[in-house]
């Protein structure tokens, strides 16, 4: 064997004892255990009020003015009879209020449903009705794309809440709009609650609050490989696992202060940074919105330390021109996924950064595993206990399966499909649809009876058992940090003026993470581009196809499934395809002809997609 390989064995040996260590409690939570977040978050208001915990804007909360909050909420919302079980849909941005709600609703054992503000339309719809709210609250930010679903909505009238942002000069700032009554936007809507709220800030009994971890917290939002968005089941123990183990992976201790620039919405931001930041009895610096322009110099001003990421916003900061606070701040350590190996060593070098904890997993997924030795372009060792890599056949878009008709493991440097183990040491949660869950099942793979969770991703393993990512599959890919569903968008853009048809695919674009996404079209005769600019425009930007293909047909299987792998390597390449191709220009509002000129324009980052 190896020199090489014998002193990293010995060196996992002994990361990994050091990491048991790390990890303050039992990696395997006791399902009846109620040691969860929310009684952490409590403990602590009680022990020590004083020690600073939030940062957001200028404004500073300790964590007993911060717990407060949290049961003037949790009172207001037990006023209007919510009970354990039930379902709140929470349409929030990046503010405080987000974690009031958030948090208080755990306390009672409600089911936060947390939607994606970017929604629109009929994905709105489909994520507010889908999760069964007894209640809705939203942000004034948000009203704007409710108010069109407004005679569409699943709960009565007087159960949506607005939660009006109140200004910075407010005194003792509360976003409980306690004293507003503006016109809300819709019929029978109200103020969140400004006759509950008010001076109810005392803990509540600890027995209320005493949820067992196998109970579940929130449903957090997945495009799957097919269809709308699915919530995905949140437990308890999910949050309390987070908070534990990338609180060892980063080594965050009291001393230490989480930056979370990502959507609240998203399971990196609330399930990982927050959860950290709380458990461990750190500081929370929460921004609004990520702003490569501002992140270094909020970073170093507020004392951040540790910091969530998904792979654009690496990109994003690596992009930006050098400036004074690349190295003024304290940030020793990132924590996410999709940070290309591209980049990985000029980012970490540029920035300063010790430690990067880059890890793979899916919201209601059991294949996880993340980079415990710091090992540039890795995004965890391949845990063969709970994981499988399959041999996967490109052409056919199908698992490789031998004469037998079992599966294949994918060898050593091969890219493979991950799969994730279903067994009682490893559970699967899956969505709220059990059809939906049990589709991303696969059964009797390598031998009679065994059961795997599909990931829908390509990865391949080292020489030394450490997995790389490669690609998604299925009809999701991933753009500016969303998973984009190809048949949702197909769904809208076949309602769009003059087009008959439509077939979406990601396509890859040199200089950025992800795949943009394109659609092969077939058209009436009076198609304008124009007004197709015009009919996307009202969905998700992240969603808006940035190249168009102009087709006769489409290609489809012998089971009249959209062909997208022909498509998808033809790209976006004027100089190799005969279809007349179209460009978004932003600027003009409109699809322009891609040439050769706009295509160099792309290349070279002087296009906007």
């Amino acid at each position: 064997m190896a020199p090489a390989f014998v002193s990293l064995l010995r060196q996992t040996a002994a990361r990994g004892r050091s990491f048991a260590r790390g990890v303050k409690t039992n990696f395997f939570w006791d399902p009846n255990s109620t040691q969860s977040l929310t009684a952490d978050l409590q403990r602590w208001a009680l022990e020590r009020p004083d020690d600073p915990f939030l940062s957001f804007e200028g404004r500073r909360w300790t964590i007993g003015s911060f717990d407060a909050q949290v049961n003037r909420h949790a009172r207001a919302w037990r006023a209007l009879g919510l009970e354990a079980g039930q379902v709140v849909a929470v349409l929030l941005e990046n503010r405080p209020a987000f974690l009031f709600h958030f948090y208080a609703l755990a306390k009672l054992g409600v089911i936060t449903s947390l939607i994606n503000t970017s929604s629109r339309g009929p994905a709105l719809r489909h994520a507010l009705r889908v999760c069964e709210p007894a209640a809705i609250v939203l942000g004034d930010a948000q009203l704007e794309a409710v108010q069109t679903i407004a005679d569409d909505l699943p709960v009565d009238p007087g159960r949506v809440f607005v939660d009006v942002e109140l200004s910075a000069q407010t005194p003792d700032w509360t976003p409980l709009a306690e004293a507003l009554d503006p016109d809300t936007g819709g019929p029978g809507w109200s103020c969140w609650n400004p006759q509950l709220v008010g001076r109810l800030p005392l803990p509540l009994p600890t027995e209320a609050i005493a949820r067992p971890l196998s109970s579940l917290a929130a449903y957090i939002y997945t495009s799957g490989t097919t269809g709308l968005p699915k919530p995905a089941l949140v437990e308890h123990h999910r949050l309390r696992r987070a908070c534990d183990v990338f609180g060892a992976l980063s080594r965050f201790t009291a001393q230490d202060c989480m930056y979370v620039a990502l959507p609240l919405y998203h399971a990196s931001g609330s399930m990982i940074g927050v959860s950290v930041a709380l458990g461990h009895r750190g500081r929370l610096v929460l921004a609004r919105r990520f702003s490569a322009r501002r992140f270094w110099t909020e970073c170093a001003d507020t004392g951040v330390t540790v910091c969530m990421y998904i792979g654009e916003l690496c990109r994003y900061l690596h992009n930006t021109p050098p400036g004074p606070d690349d190295t003024r701040h304290q940030v020793r350590c990132f924590v996410g996924n999709g940070l290309r190996e591209d980049i990985w060593g000029p980012f970490v070098e540029r920035f300063g950064i010790a430690r990067v904890v880059e890890f793979y997993a899916a919201t209601e997924g059991n294949a996880e595993t993340a980079n415990l030795f710091n090992l540039e372009g890795t995004v965890g060792p391949f845990l063969f206990w709970k994981m499988a890599l399959a041999r996967w056949d490109e052409q056919r878009g199908a698992l490789y399966r031998d004469a037998q008709g079992r599966c294949v493991r994918a060898e050593l440097g091969q890219p493979g499909l991950l799969l994730g183990r279903i067994d009682a040491a490893n559970p699967y949660a899956g969505y709220t649809d059990a059809e939906a869950s049990e589709r991303k099942v696969l059964r009797d793979l390598f031998k009679p009876g065994d059961a795997w969770f599909d990931t829908g991703d390509l990865l391949r393993a080292d020489r030394f058992l450490h997995l790389h990512f490669v690609d998604r599959l299925g009809d999701t890919f991933r753009w500016k940090g969303e998973n984009v569903s190809t048949q949702e968008v197909a769904e809208q853009l076949n309602a769009a003026p003059g087009v008959r048809e439509s077939n979406v695919y990601g396509v890859e674009v040199p200089g950025h993470e992800g795949r943009a996404g394109m659609a092969a079209l077939v058209v009436e005769d009076d198609f304008d581009p124009a007004r197709l600019f015009a009919f996307v425009a009202a969905m998700p930007d992240y969603a808006q196809p940035r190249f168009v293909r102009l087709v006769q047909s489409m290609g489809t299987t012998e089971t009249f499934k959209h062909v997208k792998v022909a498509l998808r390597t033809a790209g976006w390449d004027p100089g190799s395809i005969d279809d007349p191709l179209l460009l978004r220009d932003l600027g003009a509002r409109t699809y322009r002809p891609l040439d050769e000129a706009s295509r160099r324009a792309v290349l070279a980052g002087e296009w906007a997609l």
